[in-house]
């Protein structure tokens, strides 16, 4: 819904973006609109961007600009991007909805984190953000807010192969509540050990652990039961703070835990 005050800016250039979110105090950037139930005194649309609806795929990353709806990004298919990614993408709404979502929306919207966060985080995805005179890069672990003054402009996904890639979403598969996480698994495996892990869990929490994810590094496969519960008594303790939270349902820490059972136990 629109104030009967409010100015809505079309802009078809970055530059000019840019130009606006400097000039314009609390200027609102708009993506898709999804999530939007009312929209400012002063906004700005980037859907008429090309640069910022983009997708180039390099040998080991793939950059989309922010703009980029979830549907476009899912045409690329499954074997061209990221798996965890693209099942999450699809676990977004309905088609319709996908073919009007951004990835910039979805990363950027205010209160517990979207579908994408738990993907990005396990990635390594990092955000370029500008302003009319400097650039800014955040890596998805690091990323609490937009820097005042900068526009989010692309994303950096980095793309790689893993024998086990699993993700896995919580809630309602059409809306998010605070019943609403994402857990995504990955595992690299070489002559019987494990060579990369990455886990990440995201919702009204945000946990990822590197402690936790180097300690299963170099494990021998495969992995025995009785390995996999010395982990997850290591992983409860690391995550106790983050899951012990006011705002944080009691059984999130249950269903991460299960979820990281079993994912290593596809490693046995």
């Amino acid at each position: 819904m629109a104030k009967s005050n409010t100015s809505v800016l079309i802009t078809n250039t970055l530059s000019d973006v840019l130009y606006q979110v400097k000039s314009v105090n609390d200027l609102q950037i708009l993506g898709g609109c999804t999530q939007v139930k009312e929209l400012a005194e002063k906004t700005i649309t980037i859907r008429s961007i090309p640069e910022l609806c983009s997708l180039e795929k390099k040998e080991r990353y793939i950059d989309y600009g922010p703009g980029i709806t979830l549907a476009k990004m899912a045409q690329t298919g499954r074997s061209n991007m990221s798996h965890v990614l693209y099942d999450a993408i699809n676990t977004v709404g309905n088609f319709a909805t996908r073919n009007i979502a951004t990835l910039g929306g979805n990363i950027c919207a205010l209160g517990q984190k979207h579908t994408l966060w738990a993907p990005l985080l396990a990635l390594d995805a990092r955000l370029e953000f500008k302003n009319s005179g400097e650039t800014q890069y955040i890596f998805m672990s690091n990323f609490k807010e937009i820097p005042k003054g900068f526009v989010l402009t692309k994303i950096r996904v980095p793309y790689d192969e893993y024998e086990v890639e699993i993700f896995k979403r919580l809630g309602p598969s059409n809306s998010i509540t605070p019943l609403s996480a994402g857990f995504v698994f990955l595992a690299q495996t070489q002559k019987d050990i494990v060579a990369n892990v990455k886990i990440a869990f995201a919702g009204t929490v945000v946990f990822r652990s590197r402690e936790l994810e180097n300690k299963i590094i170099g494990a021998k496969l495969p992995l025995s039961q009785h390995y996999i519960s010395l982990i997850l008594e290591e992983a409860e303790k690391l995550s106790q703070e983050e899951f012990s939270g006011k705002d944080v349902l009691p059984i999130f820490k249950d269903q991460f835990l299960n979820l990281l059972r079993y994912s290593l136990e596809q490693l046995t």
